[in-house]
């Protein structure tokens, strides 16, 4: 977790020009790992978080430090990679693999591991926030994830592009410039219009993180629902086994 960001980096890397970097492609393992790490955070932080002191850092290296701008960066990085999903997969360009059932497994861990992503944005978005000492200003964790994915699609599009200009290719010929830009804007339209390829580094200013006032959040009351509804359902169909 210590070298998330310069592990985002070498799968965007890996997805554009595999064939300049290594002549062995591991795309599918490390997309197994981050979901897997995905898994793991949100055992630790949703489901285990009321019983951390989130005020210290983690007792683990593999848990950023989301009290820490530099730690909510890590987090971000990796809820990104789940957002675009499949779209820097390299198989997931190849025809065969896509008609196979080994694809309908792994798109479904895809759409799960985005699932416990957004859990965790919206975990810590209800019990943190971002300040920006110039403006004096609190700023909306949401618009931060939304401008960070949007800065990595613009990149993505700008560097695909520029490496089929430069005759680079990547692990799977299926996956051009325009297949992935035509796939970016029908999945992400509104992200597309709002970011600017300045690289995959976080181009915004560096906020303060300040944590929220101790009060029952809309996220909580939501996944307190959640379990309430689940509970009636449940005794619901038992009595109609019964």
């Amino acid at each position: 977790m210590s070298t998330i960001q310069d592990t985002v980096f070498g799968l965007y890397h890996m997805f554009v020009a595999s064939k300049r970097v290594t002549n062995t492609e591991h795309s599918h393992d490390a997309h197994l790992l981050l979901r897997r790490m995905v898994t793991y955070l949100h055992y630790v932080l949703v489901r285990r978080g009321s019983k951390l002191d989130l005020s210290t850092p983690p007792p683990t290296p593999h848990i950023p430090d989301v009290s820490t701008f530099e730690g909510v960066l890590d987090l971000l990085m990796l809820c990104v990679v789940m957002e675009l999903g499949d779209l820097i997969n390299p198989l997931a360009y190849r025809k065969k693999y896509r008609h196979g059932p080994k694809h309908d497994y792994d798109r479904l861990c895809t759409i799960h591991a985005r699932g416990l992503s957004r859990d965790l944005r919206l975990w810590w978005c209800a019990r943190y926030m971002f300040f920006d000492p110039e403006k004096e200003s609190s700023i909306d964790g949401g618009l931060v994830f939304k401008s960070l994915l949007s800065q990595h699609i613009a990149a993505l599009i700008s560097y695909k592009t520029m490496a089929e200009e430069k005759d680079v290719q990547g692990e799977v010929l299926e996956c051009t410039a325009d297949v992935l830009t035509d796939l970016l804007k029908k999945y992400f339209p509104s992200a597309l219009c709002f970011g600017v390829s300045e690289g995959f580094e976080w181009a915004g200013p560096k906020y303060i993180v300040k944590a929220r006032a101790a009060v029952l959040s809309s996220y909580t009351r939501c996944r307190h629902c959640a379990f309430f509804i689940h509970n009636l359902l449940t005794k619901v169909l038992q009595a109609a086994i019964s």
